[in-house]
């Protein structure tokens, strides 16, 4: 039960052994009471995490806000996966996220959409709405951007996925990130060097001003390798995730990965075997489409190297 000294944030991310929150645009450094009201019996606090935290008194002995972990909502969505070892397990990784945000870059490094395709598997699985984000346009010449919507047709046609280009150094085109990410809690997620941290940074100091307080108490901490959540300036939350690359391909099974290439189903009703795998076997109608160039072939390539691995 909480009484009326009780504040309401977000678990930001983990610090030793205690965990930064987020109260609207303040950021308290919290332990764990003795007695936690917790409704859920997997990880008792994740990164996403709504709680509720008692104040203390006194602030820390370096002079940040102090406080006290003694209730934590209900989860509305958990990405999880299978934790470390042999027993089956589960490991929540990040609470209460609605969007998977697929940040790639134009260029240095260029964008790979083997990756793309494994992270909106990821997407399916969590249950998370997902986008494509393709930053450092200013470093492509303009003749040459109808080249990149060529490129990523198969997203923005056939999968209706939104797929925003821009440049976090202009600002060109980060009003429509802006927009996508406004209200919602958004997991951001990508390879190093596309410039996630450009772009957030872009909207708020919070991430500078969570990377100080890290430092103060972990020397030699690279926050970046932890989730990290951001709340924005006009409401939402921001994700910076960078760890959680492989989340739900974990779980995925050899006869379930069709159905995550939703392009592939208008055709695969018309193999000549079913179960068809569309690997090798006489007339199947998802390689004949891929032959005709009605389905993306390269699509298909990222399905017969996600099938190899499993």
């Amino acid at each position: 039960m909480i009484d009326h000294k009780g504040l309401r944030g977000i678990v930001a991310t983990p610090i030793g052994p205690n965990w930064i929150v987020a109260v609207d645009q303040e950021f308290w450094i919290c332990g764990v009471s003795g007695v936690v009201d917790v409704p859920h019996t997997s990880t008792m606090i994740v990164v996403g995490d709504v709680v509720w935290i008692e104040p203390e008194q006194d602030r820390t002995e370096l002079g940040d806000l102090s406080a006290n972990i003694v209730k934590v909502e209900p989860r509305i969505t958990v990405l999880s996966r299978k934790a470390a070892g042999k027993a089956q397990k589960e490991q929540v990784l990040v609470a209460n996220v609605e969007q998977l945000g697929i940040v790639m870059s134009a260029t240095l490094p260029d964008y790979n959409k083997r990756l793309i395709d494994r992270y909106l598997i990821a997407a399916d699985k969590g249950d998370l709405e997902p986008f494509i984000v393709i930053n450092k346009m200013d470093l492509i010449d303009p003749q040459y951007y109808p080249d990149f919507e060529d490129d990523l047709h198969v997203y923005i046609e056939q999968l209706a996925l939104p797929v925003i280009f821009l440049s976090a150094k202009s600002g060109t085109g980060m009003q429509q990130l802006q927009d996508i990410l406004a209200g919602r809690s958004t997991l951001l997620t990508g390879p190093s060097g596309v410039g996630k941290s450009s772009m957030i940074n872009r909207f708020t100091d919070a991430r500078q001003r969570v990377g100080a307080i890290s430092e103060k108490y972990e020397k030699g901490r690279h926050t970046t390798t932890a989730s990290l959540v951001i709340p924005l300036p006009g409401g939402g939350i921001v994700v910076d995730s960078p760890g959680i690359r492989e989340f739900g391909i974990f779980e995925l099974e050899a006869g379930e990965l069709p159905f995550y290439f939703e392009e592939f189903t208008p055709y695969a009703a018309h193999c000549k075997f079913a179960p068809c795998s569309h690997t090798h076997e006489p007339n199947c109608a998802v390689k004949a489409a891929v032959k005709a160039g009605e389905i993306d072939e390269e699509r298909y390539v990222s399905y017969l190297n996600l099938k190899e691995t499993l």
